[in-house]
């Protein structure tokens, strides 16, 4: 097989849980994803640790981050969602995929998904869902190029302004 740039790129980066240490990255990582959404306020460090701290031991919560050369330059939240539909089977939900501006377009998002994919299977999901917002054009076409397919129409309802 051809090894193309992407793929160097890619063969250096790692993706895993994040750690505590990571959230400083994590805070402006978050920047970039919601630059002009939702009113967004970026939390103070301490309220990052709090949020981090409930959820950071769940198997149900997947806080992932793609890793090069010790940075964390892109995360993804896997949520394992259980409920009584679907012969009990759960659902996996992603949010939050952010690659940083400077590492886009090499891979890293498409191997973060890779690991959601690969955990959702483990824990018996029978699909994964995202949204991802209608300006978001270049997102809609990465995940297309990745394999997902628009099958819902969906709503949502901004609760704080």
């Amino acid at each position: 097989m051809k090894q193309t740039n992407s793929t160097r790129i890619a063969d250096s980066i790692c993706v895993r849980r994040a750690r505590a240490a990571d959230l400083p990255a994590l805070i402006g990582l978050y920047k970039e994803l919601h630059l002009d959404d939702y009113s967004y306020r970026s939390p103070s460090l301490a309220d990052m640790r709090k949020a981090f701290a409930a959820i950071a031991h769940s198997r149900d919560h997947q806080l992932l981050v793609a890793e090069r050369g010790g940075n964390v330059i892109g995360a993804l939240h896997l949520m394992i969602f259980h409920h009584l539909g679907h012969g009990l089977r759960p659902v996996g939900v992603v949010e939050n995929v952010v690659v940083a501006a400077a590492h886009r377009s090499r891979g890293v998002g498409e191997l973060m998904m890779a690991a959601a994919d690969k955990i959702a299977r483990r824990n018996r999901c029978y699909k994964m869902s995202l949204t991802t917002n209608l300006k978001r054009a270049r997102a809609h076409r990465f995940y297309e190029r990745l394999g997902w397919r628009r099958t819902h129409f969906g709503y949502s309802l901004e609760l704080v302004r």
